[in-house]
């Protein structure tokens, strides 16, 4: 009531005392931290802020909180299915999506996508121009390896006619649809200007890999650590892990030889089925007794990301030691001795990246030469799958298992019966985001998602 009764008192205050109150106005001005003028960033004394921006806009689009890049493949490939009630999930992970104008789970991701390539383009723009920096600075060989990787991401997970245009003002020109073949010869360019990092040549064998070049992707690796991994980082903030997310409110479970098909993978161990024990140290989980959102479903969770902060590892010499046991592979020798190095410390491999690695004396044991071509390539890609689980690779090998391996889609894509109901169906990529349909050099309805092809 004081302060009401001053309040009063005020309004009646004689007009010789306005001047003095209009200049006390100035007091009440809050500048809002979270806009930045756009002139503002041109200024060379915030290009970290800048720099910063477009990272963050990258961790969002690959590996974000929501339905992002990692989230939206790892559910239309075997690594989850969904146990939530989200029907855009559900058409996701049936493979039957629903058309661009009603939406999919996959659009946030094209939409973040496309900010990254661009944030990153233009940031690594502003660090070039940059008189203290340039393009020999490791802020810029790592925005150009940013940038690539969302051409991988692009080429791997959508169909193969994903237009790339330029709407940076004051003249936005629209892009013609490239396919994914174009887009991982954009990635490797591009990568090649991020110099020699780690980063960069993993993601540049990664792209060589999708092209069919095994012997380049190899030679691309070979100086990469086995033990080296590099990690997006999340918080409980922002950018929160997003399988932590999903799976804490009951949303994913871990499949285990989903959809019934003769490769599924053995994600949660050794046996079939639901009850499948537990038994491999790269991937470990527990049953959640409470089920999943829909408690119809039994919820398995990965240990592998524990909390919100749980970094993601985007590239590591893991990857690069299978990249090199598939190009051995292909030549006919020395990729068992690679798989098995591998094998041989994954218990120090594990606890590098996954936080408080609880996996008590994990043991692999060698692998055995099953004796013939399309058997090895079965034990190849198991390894892959296993190692890199969670990590958005399982889309890429997929097709590159149709594209380069010959396999038919049922044998390698999530097939057979639902557990929802019904039967899974033919999609094998996602669609392009439906506001692309403004794009006067695009024709969605050329986007087919039932095609795995590259070209």
């Amino acid at each position: 009531m004081k302060n009401m009764r001053s309040f009063k008192r005020l309004i009646w205050l004689p007009l010789l005392a306005l001047p003095f109150l209009a200049a006390c106005d100035d007091l009440l001005e809050v500048t809002d931290p979270d806009r930045v003028n756009p002139a503002t960033l041109e200024d060379p004394a915030f290009i970290d802020v800048q720099v910063a921006g477009a990272v963050g806009d990258f961790t969002e689009a690959y590996s974000g909180g929501g339905d992002s890049f990692l989230s939206t493949t790892s559910l239309i490939t075997d690594e989850f299915f969904s146990t939530g009630t989200f029907g855009t999930r559900t058409a996701t992970d049936r493979r039957i999506q629903q058309t661009p104008a009603n939406g999919n789970t996959s659009d946030g991701g094209y939409v973040d996508l496309q900010r990254a390539r661009r944030s990153a383009m233009n940031a690594a723009a502003a660090v070039a121009a940059h008189p203290d920096k340039g393009t020999g600075d490791p802020d810029y060989a790592l925005l150009k390896a940013m940038e690539a990787y969302t051409y991988l991401a692009l080429g791997e997970g959508y169909c193969s006619y994903v237009p790339i245009s330029d709407d940076s003002e004051p003249d936005p020109a629209d892009g013609p649809p490239r396919t994914s073949m174009e887009l991982f010869q954009a990635a490797v360019a591009l990568f090649g200007t991020a110099g020699s990092t780690n980063l960069a040549n993993v993601g540049r064998a990664r792209a060589l890999m999708n092209t069919g070049d095994y012997a380049a992707a190899a030679t691309a690796v070979g100086s990469v650590p086995t033990t080296w991994n590099y990690f997006i980082e999340h918080s409980d903030n922002a950018d929160r892990n997003p399988f932590y997310s999903l799976q804490s409110n009951g949303r994913y479970s871990i499949s285990h030889l989903e959809g019934g098909n003769d490769t599924g993978m053995p994600f949660r161990g050794a046996g079939t089925g639901l009850d499948a024990a537990q038994a491999d140290p790269r991937l470990p989980w527990f049953e959640d007794p409470a089920g999943g959102f829909d408690p119809t479903f039994r919820l398995f969770v990965s240990e592998k990301y524990p909390s919100f902060e749980a970094p993601v590892v985007l590239a590591s010499g893991i990857e690069a030691r299978l990249i090199e046991a598939e190009a051995a592979l292909a030549t006919g020798g020395g990729w068992l001795a690679i798989l098995n190095a591998l094998r041989a410390d994954v218990g120090n491999l594990m606890a590098a990246q996954i936080d408080d690695y609880g996996v008590t004396s994990p043991v692999l044991a060698d692998l055995v030469d099953p004796g013939n071509a399309a058997a090895r390539v079965d034990m190849l890609f198991q390894e892959r799958a296993l190692w890199l689980w969670g990590t958005g690779h399982r889309v890429g090998d997929s097709r590159r298992l149709v594209n380069q391996y010959g396999r038919t889609e049922a044998s390698v894509y999530p097939s057979g019966a639902y557990h929802k109901g019904g039967t899974h169906g033919s999609d094998v990529v996602f669609p392009v985001d439906f506001d692309e349909d403004n794009n006067t050099l695009f024709d969605l309805a050329l986007c087919d998602v039932s095609n795995p092809s590259f070209n």
